[in-house]
């Protein structure tokens, strides 16, 4: 009997032989599973103890475990607006599920076409997905651990236009080796001021953190693949471009998910009157401060980023699509503060009229006394236009008697408009998609002022 039960020991230690794979430490963690005739215990990356008992025999081995088990990325959700993502496959893929323990504070969480508003009882997003990066917002900071496997194929297949991308690595990614320079437009952060411009040689992002998101213009469609960066040296630019701290006059703005990044080239400011510590902020026609920056150096460019009103919100706190950017500097030498006239370079899209993901270039700067600008040139653009009939008209200063004569190719006039008192910089929304396609002119007339615009409707 004894040589007989040597021979099974033999046996079993030469069958548990075969299933030992090298040592992986992969978390700092474990667990424990007894049911009736089988106990295991272990710690990730250790060999697992199994007493296994059957027919009178009882037996205690130790084998190293395969590469099965499940990784953990902890989520850190600031208060407000912020951008997330995720490295890992989650295992609980249900977004309800995953923001169940945090219902008091989480508000909403969106992709570019997507979103989960509890408030409302809209659900479109489903399963999170790693492929993509989210906008999310909440009342108060959080983390969530999320587990789930390692994702195999750390690319992203991106499109023409404006991409909200995950980071796919565990570690900080340096944003200048990650992206086609002749591909990529912008990266900037969601609900933050931070930016990769590359065409204006600006780089205040420095890298791409992990568990965040990012917004990313590519001229055309590329792919990024995060494998193989992971141990790039890369510089730690956390405090660079932050607004907390500076002494300016303005209030913070609210850092909203969308934004509008304005580039301010050296040349301009060289010969604007500007100095550095002086501050340029950028203002709704409310007055209020959407965005803010240090002129900290004049041979270099320099980028402004203006945030959107948030809907989420009842009260106005930045920009709505079509308002015209107003300036102003602050001289903290003399703590003046000085109204600025500003021009733009028509080779970016958006002109100094408010867009989401929107991008213009400062041309020119001229800084008035207050008294001097309000007799200034009116400045007026229409958007958009061409369009389908619907499009406003943002004017830089509002007369108050001011008539908008709708007219034909021929010179007749359609229809008389009076928008009335308005704020200045503020738009005023036309809806003319009932006329027939073809070319008409607004005339803009008051007191002193005439001006005709041209508009296609198409």
């Amino acid at each position: 009997m004894k040589k007989s039960l040597s021979f099974l020991f033999i046996i079993a230690f030469t069958l548990l032989s075969f299933q030992i794979k090298a040592q992986q430490v992969i978390a700092t963690a474990g667990d424990y599973y007894e049911s009736e005739n089988i106990s295991l215990s272990w710690t990730l990356g250790e060999p697992v103890t199994e007493t296994f008992s059957g027919g009178g025999i009882i037996l205690t081995q130790g084998f190293q475990q395969p590469y099965s088990f499940y990784l953990q990325q902890i989520l850190n959700i600031p208060a407000g607006w912020s951008g997330v993502s995720s490295y890992i496959d989650p295992m609980n893929k249900g977004v309800e599920g995953i923001f169940a323990p945090y219902s008091a504070d989480f508000i909403i969480l969106a992709s570019m076409t997507q979103f989960y508003y509890p408030e409302a009882g809209v659900n479109t997003i489903g399963n999170w997905n790693y492929e993509t990066g989210y906008k999310i917002k909440t009342g108060n900071e959080f983390e969530i651990t999320m587990k789930g496997t390692k994702i195999s194929d750390p690319s992203l297949d991106l499109t023409a236009g404006w991409n909200l991308i995950p980071v796919l690595s565990p570690t900080n990614v340096d944003v200048t080796a990650l992206f086609s320079p002749d591909k990529l437009v912008i990266a900037k952060e969601v609900a933050g001021n931070k930016l990769y411009w590359p065409q204006f040689d600006i780089n205040t992002l420095g890298y791409l953190a992990p568990g965040k998101a990012y917004f990313v213009l590519l001229s055309s469609a590329g792919v990024v693949d995060y494998s193989g960066l992971k141990n790039l040296s890369v510089k730690n630019l956390s405090g660079f471009g932050n607004l907390t701290g500076l002494d300016s006059p303005w209030p913070q703005p609210n850092f909203t998910a969308s934004s509008h990044a304005i580039a301010f080239p050296a040349e301009v400011l060289v010969n604007s009157g500007i100095k550095p510590g002086d501050f340029i902020g950028v203002f709704t026609p409310e007055g209020l401060c959407a965005g803010f920056t240090e002129i900290t150096d004049l041979t270099s460019n320099t980028a402004l980023v203006s945030f959107s009103n948030d809907e989420t919100t009842f009260e106005k706190d930045g920009f709505e699509i079509g308002e015209m950017l107003q300036f102003k500097l602050y001289l903290p030498e003399t703590d003046k503060e000085i109204e600025m006239e500003v021009a733009f370079n028509p080779a970016l899209p958006n002109m100094g009229l408010y867009e989401n993901q929107g991008l213009s270039v400062v041309k020119s700067v001229t800084i008035k006394p207050a008294e001097i600008l309000e007799n200034a040139e009116i400045t007026s653009e229409i958007y958009p236009n061409p369009s389908h009939g619907d499009f406003s008209l943002t004017m830089s200063s509002w007369p108050e008697n001011l008539q908008i004569q709708l007219m034909d190719a021929s010179g007749r006039i359609i229809k008389t408009l009076k928008p009335g008192p308005k704020l200045n910089g503020s738009a005023y929304d036309f809806n003319m998609s009932e006329l027939p396609k073809g070319v008409y002119f607004l005339k803009l007339v008051d007191p002193g002022y005439l001006e005709i615009k041209k508009i296609v409707i198409d």
